[in-house]
């Protein structure tokens, strides 16, 4: 009797530390809202997870409810990825999700690098480019509240970059050529409230 007591408590103590045979997605890289992921962006991890979590994230079977949604909220490298993080094609797409534009702006223009992923910007045009009611040399509010959906500043290149490239979702494709056309004629500028905190990189 003793003797298969001893033996249930190796067999439990063996499965408690024999290795996770549950996989779970994660992200390879940092994945900005509106990437549309694609498999290389992820990887699979075995890890052990609470049932209460489990059911909120993506396992091994779930791949192809992963690859070709769309990011709604910054993802970190390594981290999980929840049902509340992506989004199919056909839920963000309509008149409400906005078109994406990306410009190179020099860094005061993008007040200096200062903006992460998830923030929200007004967009200010001067120069010949304005907003439909500003007058000539004025400048005029082209585009309230836009998203930043990703920033590249040249980080990690080991010299600083004199332009940073913004990729922003604004209203609709009518703001978005405004916002194309003010950027190649190197009249835009960005502003946001100080102190405001990303939206969407926490």
């Amino acid at each position: 009797m003793c003797g298969a007591a001893a033996l249930g408590l190796w067999w439990a103590f063996e499965q408690s530390a024999a290795a996770p045979d549950t996989s779970y997605v994660v992200a390879r890289t940092r994945l900005a809202p509106g990437r549309v992921i694609e498999s290389a962006d992820v990887a699979l991890v075995s890890i052990r997870l609470p049932a209460e979590i489990d059911a909120t994230v993506f396992g091994e079977s779930d791949g192809n409810d992963v690859v070709g949604s769309v990011v709604l909220e910054a993802i970190h490298p390594g981290e999980l990825l929840t049902r509340g993080d992506v989004g199919s094609r056909r839920s963000t797409a309509g008149r409400d999700s906005g078109y994406a534009v990306a410009v190179e702006l020099d860094r005061p223009g993008a007040l200096n690098g200062l903006i992460a992923v998830g923030e929200r910007v007004d967009i200010i045009v001067t120069g010949r480019v304005l907003a439909d009611s500003a007058g000539p040399d004025t400048p005029g509010l082209v585009v309230a509240d836009a998203l930043v959906l990703d920033v590249d500043d040249g980080a990690g290149t080991g010299q600083p970059s004199g332009t940073v490239t913004v990729t922003l979702q604004v209203r609709d494709r009518s703001a978005a050529v405004s916002v194309a056309g003010a950027a190649d004629a190197g009249a835009i500028t960005l502003i946001r409230p100080w102190g405001t905190s990303p939206q969407g990189s926490a």
